[in-house]
């Protein structure tokens, strides 16, 4: 039986697992709550696992707008309505810039936030021509109604050995609200969102950052960005994972599931993480060794816990 949160009578479509304080998964653009399953498998240890997909993505409904606000606010109205008590939210790309403005316009919902490769400022910095060029292809496809020919035209261009990962990618595109990508590429989704006013009104929110190579395929902040959000945030860890690209949690999910678990375990206020502390480690960490570095990147401050699984 689907499960749906509703907003203004349209509908939001969740996955929930687990038991303990709940934490919310926000996808990234184009994708759906189905990118969490392995990390699910882990977390639900801990927590009451609920994962949505957005507006016009997935099983949720299409909408009328997709501005980034309008994603924000309907978790807002979730969490406040719904969920009923202060939650953790784990984001990636868009979902990490939906978590902040979450926490930004009801700082009191929030215990906490991880945010996986948000693109605050990758927009603005890059320019609409190299938006469009991003999201070019995913939008003549999210146009097709034949998932199909989607998929086909997918494996076509790729590795056609990794047909799992291109069958779920069709069912994402195929399921997706091409208007979710054309307020993208013009900029009219952005209306709204600030992220330094955002990064202001979250300083004292506990977050752990966790951040893709730039010099990779899709890496969306580069060092001098999550350096000025160094500057901003004052309960920040950040976790950099070299040699990788945008979807961390997918091309590094041990390693993404590592370092949450390693920055969960080191917050002495969250008696379950502890509880499940020397299961994890032994699981992570068999030699007994733990990947935490201090900053060796001159972008970066000794003052910061920086984590890299390369070390």
């Amino acid at each position: 039986m689907d499960n749906y949160f509703y907003i203004n009578k349209k509908k939001i479509y969740y996955q929930k697992f687990g038991n303990g304080e709940p934490l919310i998964m926000l996808h990234g653009i184009s994708s759906s709550s189905n990118t969490w399953k392995q990390i699910v498998k882990t977390m639900e240890k801990y927590r009451t696992i609920i994962a949505l997909d957005l507006r016009g993505h997935g099983k949720s409904d299409h909408f009328s707008t997709y501005k980034w606000v309008d994603y924000s606010e309907d978790i807002v109205s979730i969490i406040s309505r719904d969920i009923q008590e202060p939650v953790e939210i784990l984001g990636h790309s868009l979902g990490a810039c939906i978590a902040s403005q979450i926490a930004a316009i009801e700082p009191n919902l929030i215990r906490s936030l991880i945010l996986e490769d948000p693109p605050f400022y990758h927009p603005k910095r890059v320019g609409r021509e190299k938006i469009l060029e991003r999201f070019k292809t995913q939008l003549e496809l999210s146009k097709n109604t034949n998932k199909n020919e989607i998929f086909l035209a997918l494996i076509k261009d790729n590795n056609e050995d990794d047909k799992k990962k291109y069958k779920d990618i069709s069912e994402n595109l195929f399921n997706l609200d091409s208007r979710v990508l054309e307020e993208t590429i013009n900029g009219s989704a952005l209306i709204g969102f600030d992220p330094d006013l955002i990064l202001q009104k979250i300083n004292k929110i506990k977050v752990l950052l966790i951040v893709a190579d730039e010099q990779k395929s899709g890496g969306v902040l580069i060092k001098k960005e999550v350096k000025k959000i160094q500057k901003i945030l004052n309960n920040l860890t950040v976790s950099f994972f070299s040699n990788t690209g945008h979807n961390i949690h997918v091309e590094k999910e041990d390693l993404f599931i590592q370092q949450i678990v390693k920055w969960k375990c080191d917050n002495l206020e969250d008696p379950l993480f502890r509880y499940g502390y020397t299961y994890e480690m032994k699981r992570f960490f068999p030699n007994g060794k733990v990947n935490r570095i201090s900053a060796r990147d001159e972008n970066f401050t000794e003052k910061d816990e920086i984590y890299d699984q390369n070390d």
